[in-house]
C-alpha cells in the first residue's frame, strides 16, 4: 500500500504543508480544498509543487451538499461539481471526495442519492475523473459506511466508489465485518484517523480531538483488518483535525503520520518480530559535571549504592544495588549544559534486546535515529537518539559489555532484597507526547493505558503507561503544560523533557525503609490524615497501618493486589525516586496516592 495525507492534517502555507509531506516519506498528498482557496496558488503551480517534490495528488477535497437536493439547488450542486472538475483537471488529479450532505434542504432516499451520483458519474466519466462517496458521522441521512455503500452500489457506476474513513465508522461502532462485503475496486481510498475516547458531539469530536493511528483509543487494527480481507491494495492517507497539530511543528507531526501509516503496514511483521522488544532495563546513566560528583555519589550511597567500578578510558563510574546499575557520566560536560541548568540529572537509560540488527532495520524503516556502535569508534552501545532522549541498546546475549569497558574494583555488597528497576517516569510537554508515545509503540510493540489525571494542588498533569508484554519494561510518561505544577516546575528547571523519578521495586519495602534510614536517606512526609483514611477506606490493620505511618509509605490497592510505595525527596529539584513494592500481582502504579506525593513535594519546598 503507498501512503499518503491531507493537507489539512498539519499546518503552514500550502507549500510548507508540501515540503514537510514529501520531507517525510509520503507517496501522495491529499489538497483540502480551504488550502486550496487560501492561498495565491493557481492549480497549475500548485500540480508542478507536489509533481517536483515527488508527490501525486491523491485526492481533491472535500465537496459538500450534493446529494439529495431539492431541484433549484440540485442544479447548481451539479454546477459547482463540473467547476470542482475544472479545477482538478488543471491539478491533474482524478479523484474528489464528496462527503454526505448535512444540509437542512436535502432529501432522504437512497435511489434518489444513487440517481444523482449516476448522473455525476456520467459526467465525471467524460473529464476521466472518479468520484468517492463518504458517510460521515453526523450526516443527516447518511451516517454510516453501510448507507453510503448501498447507495454506491444502486448508482452502478464505474466513475462512483466509496471512501472508508476509519473515524467515521469507529466513531458509531459500526460492524466492521460490513466492509468486507465492499469490492476492492469500489473502494478509491482510504482515509485514516485515530482519536481518545471522549463521550461528546462526534462533529466536535472530529474536528478537535483526531490524532495519528496508534496515538488514540479507536480500534484502528480491527478496522484494517476487515479492510485487508477486502484485497484493498490502494492508498492509506491521514486526515487529521487536532488543535495541538494546527500549531505544532509540521514537519515532526507528518513524519509522526508517516512512521503510524508504515506501522499499520507492516504491524503482522512487525508483530511476529518479539527479537526487537525491550527485554528490560539495564541501567540509568546520570550526567554531572566534576564539582557536583561528590552530591550524586552520596546521594547514591545512602539509597544503598555501592560503586563497584569505573570506566577503563573515560571518567565513568557504575554504582549499583542488587540488581540496578546506575552509570554517573562526569566526562561530556555538554550532557549537563543541553539539559539542567545546574548540576546532576538522568538523561539516558540503556535496555536490552534480543536482536539489535532487525531493531535497527525497524528503526530505519520508520524514521528512527539509530546509531550503529559499528560505525562510531568512542561508541560501545548502539544508540537510539530520536524518542525525548537517549536509549542505549545491549545485546541480550552479550554478558562481556561490562568487564570490557570497566576496571572493577573489590566489594562487600551482599544486600538481600532483591531491588530491580520498576520502571521510570519521563516528564513532556503535553503536546510532546502523542509524538513520543507514537515513536515507543511503533519501535518496541509497547502496550498503552488510558490517559489518567494526575491532580496536582495547581492544575491537572496528564499520565500515560506504557510496557511491554511481560512488564518487565513500565514507563509512566506526563505531560504537563501548566509551570506551577510539579510536572511543570520540573521541565522549568531542567530545560525540557526528560526523566523525572525512578522506581526501583522490592520484595520487603519495610525492611530496605528502614536500612535506608540507617544510612541518612531521608523520605517524603505524608499527611496523617492519610494514614486515618486509608486505615478506614482499605480495612487496613491498625498496626500495619501505624507502621506505614512511621516510615511514610503510601498504599494503595487494586482487584490483583496491594502496593506500597515511598519517595524520596526531590534532588537539585529535577529528579526524585520511588521504592515499590507490588504484593500478589498488583497493576498500577499507585495513581490514587499521586495528590498525595505531590502535596507532600510542594509543602517541603516552601520550608526548604
Amino acid at each position: 500500500m503507498k501512503t499518503s495525507i491531507a493537507t489539512v492534517s498539519i499546518n503552514g502555507t500550502l507549500r510548507e504543508k508540501i515540503n514537510a509531506i514529501a520531507n517525510a516519506g509520503f507517496d501522495g498528498v491529499e489538497i483540502f480544498e480551504n488550502d486550496f482557496l487560501t492561498n495565491d496558488l493557481s492549480p497549475k503551480e500548485v500540480k508542478n509543487i507536489v509533481k517536483d517534490n515527488g508527490l501525486v495528488i491523491t485526492l481533491f477535497q472535500p465537496f459538500r451538499d450534493f446529494e439529495g437536493m431539492p431541484d433549484k439547488h440540485r442544479i447548481r450542486a451539479f454546477e459547482r461539481a463540473k467547476r470542482k472538475f475544472d479545477i482538478m483537471e488543471e491539478l491533474e488529479t482524478d479523484l474528489i471526495l464528496i462527503c454526505s450532505n448535512t444540509s437542512n434542504i436535502s432529501l432522504g432516499g437512497l435511489n434518489r442519492a444513487a440517481d444523482d451520483f449516476f448522473e455525476l458519474g456520467e459526467i465525471a466519466k467524460d473529464r476521466s475523473i472518479k468520484v468517492g462517496y463518504e458517510a460521515l458521522a453526523w450526516g443527516k441521512y447518511i451516517n454510516d459506511h453501510r448507507d453510503a455503500w448501498e447507495i454506491v452500489r444502486r448508482a452502478n457506476h464505474d466513475n462512483i466508489g466509496i471512501i472508508l474513513d476509519s473515524f467515521h465508522t469507529l466513531s458509531r461502532n459500526i460492524d466492521l465485518n460490513s466492509i468486507s462485503s465492499i469490492p476492492k475496486e469500489k473502494i478509491f481510498i482510504v482515509q485514516l484517523a485515530d482519536a481518545p475516547l471522549h463521550d461528546m458531539d462526534l462533529l466536535y469530536w472530529s474536528r478537535h480531538f483526531r490524532n495519528m493511528p496508534g496515538q488514540g483509543d479507536l480500534p484502528i487494527s480491527k478496522f484494517m483488518n476487515a479492510l485487508n480481507s477486502t484485497g484493498y491494495s490502494g492508498y492509506l492517507s491521514l486526515e487529521i483535525f487536532n488543535d495541538h497539530y494546527r500549531s505544532g511543528p509540521r514537519n515532526i507531526i507528518a513524519k509522526d503520520g508517516k512512521r503510524s501509516l508504515t506501522s499499520l503496514i507492516h504491524k503482522k511483521n512487525f508483530e511476529q518480530k518479539k527479537e526487537t522488544n525491550i527485554d528490560e532495563i539495564e541501567f540509568v546513566e546520570f550526567a554531572t559535571e566534576k564539582n557536583d560528583l561528590e552530591n550524586l555519589q552520596t546521594l547514591f550511597k545512602s539509597l544503598g549504592f555501592t560503586e563497584i567500578g569505573k570506566h577503563k578510558t573515560k571518567l565513568i563510574s557504575l554504582f549499583v544495588f542488587d540488581q540496578v546499575k546506575f552509570i554517573i557520566n562526569y566526562e561530556n560536560h555538554n550532557l549537563v549544559k543541553d539539559g539542567s541548568k545546574d548540576g546532576p540529572y538522568p538523561y539516558a537509560y540503556g535496555v536490552k534486546i534480543q536482536d539489535i540488527n532487525a531493531l535497527f532495520e525497524k528503526a530505519k524503516l520508520l524514521d528512527i535515529d539509530f546509531i550503529n556502535k559499528e560505525n562510531e569508534n568512542n561508541l560501545s552501545m548502539d544508540v537510539i537518539k530520536h524518542i525525548d532522549g537517549l536509549i542505549y541498546v545491549i545485546d541480550k546475549n552479550n554478558h562481556e559489555i561490562w568487564e570490557k569497558d570497566f576496571q572493577f574494583k573489590a566489594s562487600n555488597q551482599r544486600n538481600n532484597f532483591n531491588l530491580k528497576i520498576d520502571h521510570i517516569a519521563k516528564t513532556l510537554h503535553s503536546d510532546e507526547m502523542p509524538s513520543a508515545l507514537l515513536s515507543y509503540s511503533t519501535l518496541f510493540n509497547f502496550k498503552k493505558s488510558p490517559i489518567v489525571d494526575i491532580i496536582d494542588p495547581y492544575g491537572i498533569t496528564k499520565s500515560q503507561v506504557i510496557e511491554n508484554d511481560t512488564k518487565t519494561f513500565r514507563m509512566t510518561m506526563n505531560g504537563a503544560d501548566n509551570n506551577k505544577t510539579v510536572a511543570g516546575q520540573f521541565l522549568k528547571n531542567k530545560k525540557g523533557s526528560g526523566i523525572q523519578h525512578i522506581a526501583l521495586k522490592t520484595k520487603n519495602l519495610v525492611k530496605l525503609v528502614e536500612m535506608l534510614k540507617t544510612k541518612g536517606q531521608n523520605f517524603l512526609e505524608i499527611s496523617n490524615n492519610y494514614y486515618d483514611d486509608i486505615e478506614a477506606r482499605f480495612g487496613l490493620n491498625y498496626k500495619f497501618c501505624k507502621k506505614l505511618q512511621e516510615l511514610n509509605i503510601l498504599y494503595d490497592e487494586d482487584e490483583y493486589g496491594s502496593f506500597l510505595q515511598i519517595y524520596t525527596h526531590v534532588f537539585n529539584d529535577t529528579f526524585f525516586f520511588e521504592f515499590v513494592e507490588r504484593i500478589d500481582d498488583y497493576q498500577g502504579y499507585g495513581a490514587n496516592n499521586a495528590l498525595f506525593r505531590i502535596a507532600a513535594q510542594k509543602h517541603f519546598k516552601q520550608l526548604n
